[in-house]
């Protein structure tokens, strides 16, 4: 059988009747394994908070371009055409952009 650890015999002497030492040994024993699936689940976490930023930049890297070809778009249509027509087919074109 292996040996109890420090915290595991400190947690036993502590304890007044025997079931308060079965207790505490048994709390004692889940401590570590508990103080591990912390540790796991906070990286987890902080692994899942990067993708997540990183989502959000791509995605706001992908708007900004997405707006700066419109806006280029736009430039170079209104420099041919000023009238009315001319912008209800800038917008057309935009929007078939954006369903590409």
């Amino acid at each position: 059988m292996k040996s109890l650890s420090k915290l595991h015999q400190e947690a036993i002497i502590k304890a007044k009747t025997e079931q308060d030492k079965t207790k505490a040994a048994a709390m004692a024993m889940i401590e570590k394994p508990i103080e591990m699936i912390k540790a796991i689940m906070l990286k987890h976490e902080l692994a899942v908070i990067e993708v997540m930023r990183e989502l959000h930049e791509a995605k706001e890297a992908a708007v900004r371009t997405e707006r700066e070809a419109c806006a280029a778009m736009a430039e170079a249509f209104h420099h041919h055409q000023y009238d009315f027509t001319g912008d209800l087919e800038l917008h057309e074109a935009i929007r078939a952009r954006g369903e590409q």
